[in-house]
């Protein structure tokens, strides 16, 4: 199957990232609900992974909107699509479900928080280029596919007369509806899951820079897997499609170079994903790890 090499180099990348995280673990915290805390975003990110994988697995068995020629290739961007959005969606969940503080509470902080204020802001702005490259992929794949939305025709007078060439697949609203859909899905899930990293309750902790980086990370975890989604969809229709412009002569490339943006798009994706969270700090005096 054609899409199973693409479905497990992200569970790979994902499967990365976790591992990453467990190894790199921040010291221990001598609080208990920083403790209950951290235990509770690791199982929440152990089970959007899962979870996502699972989802995206589902949709390369059944082959989902492989209903017409060429429709392989819905399917296979409905994968990460499909992860991302599980994913999203998981660990949503997670922040739901926060552990609410226990015990004597010694003091409440009332802070105004903006949706993406506790994302990183390198994150931040790879979510906005994912996003405008998405467009313009997108936008440019419409207008320059003929009529079945899945090849481009581009006519040359090399040798003297006219002669069309047409190459197939190519990024046009055959492909582009399906990813346009998915991609505004995951965009949805990601702003709302955001929503609730920024207003979920507090961990009751003396040591502010503890809640900052708690909430830091989930967000990052938020942020990377949607972003990584869209840059590997995106990065594959730019794939096709700079191979199919080389092909009919439209760009005046091999096809390989034609084909290399998108190629370092979808690297670019899977390297996101592979990016750990942001540790939380020591507290003073710390547990010895045992």
């Amino acid at each position: 199957m054609a899409v199973v090499p693409l479905l497990t180099v992200l569970v790979l990348a994902a499967t990365v990232a976790l591992v990453l995280g467990v190894l790199r673990r921040s010291p221990p915290s001598r609080e208990a609900s920083v403790h209950a805390a951290r235990r509770h975003a690791r199982l929440a990110a152990t089970a959007a992974v899962a979870l996502g994988a699972t989802a995206a697995l589902l949709v390369a068995v059944r082959e989902v909107g492989n209903s017409a020629p060429g429709g392989l290739g819905v399917t296979g961007l409905l994968v990460p699509i499909v992860f991302g959005v599980a994913h999203t969606v998981v660990l949503a969940a997670g922040e739901l479900t926060w552990p609410r503080p226990q015990g004597e509470v010694r003091r409440a902080r009332l802070v105004h928080r903006g949706l993406l204020d506790a994302a990183p802001r390198w994150l931040v702005r790879t979510a906005a280029v994912a996003t405008a490259l998405a467009v313009a992929v997108l936008a440019v794949g419409a207008l320059m596919a003929d009529e079945t939305g899945r090849a481009v025709t581009h006519g040359s007078t090399a040798g003297g007369d006219l002669s069309w060439s047409t190459a197939s697949p190519f990024p046009g609203l055959f492909y582009g509806r399906p990813a346009a859909i998915g991609l505004l899905t995951l965009a949805a899930v990601t702003l709302a899951a955001l929503w609730v990293v920024a207003n979920r309750p507090a961990v009751a902790t003396e040591d502010e820079r503890i809640e900052t980086a708690l909430r830091r990370a989930s967000a990052h975890r938020v942020l990377r897997a949607a972003v990584a989604a869209t840059l590997v969809a995106i990065g594959g229709l730019l794939l096709v499609g700079g191979m199919a412009m080389s092909n009919v002569g439209a760009l005046p490339l091999p096809g390989w170079a034609g084909a290399l943006p998108g190629l370092l798009t979808m690297l670019a994706g899977l390297v996101v994903l592979c990016l750990r969270a942001p540790g939380v700090p020591a507290d003073s005096p710390t547990v010895p790890a045992r």
